[in-house]
């Protein structure tokens, strides 16, 4: 990581798990707006972690230089192009460009691959934008028939099978239309389920939708995040049952096993 990235959980074999009563929140640049990070990057534009918006509170313009996630906690956030709301994943894609307000208090997840330019605006605030990485920059829409936001309902996408008893899978995002060969995945977890050991060949990062889930022993909890490193070896499991996001740079490798990747490669 740069200088300039920031991770709030302290490591356990490469495996950091930060739980809700972990994060920080700080006042974005515009009223009304806050964020809490998991990790940011403001150099690269990375970012993991929640965005929070008040009542009639908006992001301001800006324009995706890289693909960007919120799933939606509460709430809803409006633009030109329409309304996503909870229980939705809203992706833009890269050089989507809006702005978005929201009409109830409003909380999601979001992770970002790269950097946000922001409309300049005089007067504003000395506080970081609420996108990591934002900058200040003048811009075109350069795909205006495209919507700046594709909205899924999780509750609809197919629950596939997985190579691993009790794991169910949904894939949300290919990342097909980017620089970046990833996953973006919601996973279930029923209750007693065990996912036996395997090494991650670059990052994994998990938000906990619902449940609970250990992650090398580390129980992560509804409302937590957990970063997974590059080269670590991991075992999941869950007492109760678990819910969960996940995003993944890369196909696993069981070590001693065959099956399928877990996390939709």
């Amino acid at each position: 990581m740069s200088s300039s990235a920031q991770l709030v959980a302290t490591p356990t074999s490469n495996v950091y798990v930060a739980s809700k009563e972990d994060l920080r929140w700080v006042d974005a640049s515009r009223p009304g707006l806050r964020l809490a990070p998991v990790h940011e990057d403001r150099t690269t534009g990375r970012f993991l972690g929640l965005l929070g918006f008040d009542t009639l509170s908006s992001s301001g313009l800006h324009q995706h230089v890289d693909i960007g996630f919120s799933y939606l906690l509460s709430g809803g956030l409006t633009d030109y192009s329409g309304t996503t709301v909870a229980g939705q994943m809203g992706i833009n894609m890269p050089g989507a460009t809006h702005d978005a307000i929201a009409y109830l208090p409003t909380l999601m997840a979001s992770r970002l691959d790269g950097p946000v330019l922001y409309w300049p605006e005089p007067g504003r605030e000395e506080a970081p934008h609420l996108h990591a990485g934002g900058r200040d920059g003048k811009f075109t829409n350069p795909r205006p028939e495209d919507s700046p936001d594709i909205s899924i309902t999780l509750r609809d996408l197919p629950a596939l099978s997985s190579s691993v008893g009790g794991v169910t899978r949904k894939l949300i995002c290919d990342y097909r239309g980017t620089s970046h060969d990833f996953r973006n995945t919601a996973l279930t977890m029923i209750p007693g389920t065990h996912v036996p050991a395997f090494q991650t060949r670059a990052p994994v990062e998990i938000f906990m939708i619902g449940g609970g889930l250990k992650i090398n022993g580390e129980l992560l909890l509804s409302g937590g995040f957990c970063v997974i490193e590059a080269n670590a070896v991991v075992e999941l499991s869950t007492a109760f049952g678990g819910y969960f996001l996940a995003w993944s740079e890369a196909p696993i490798k069981w070590l001693d096993r065959e099956g399928t990747d877990l996390f939709g490669f």
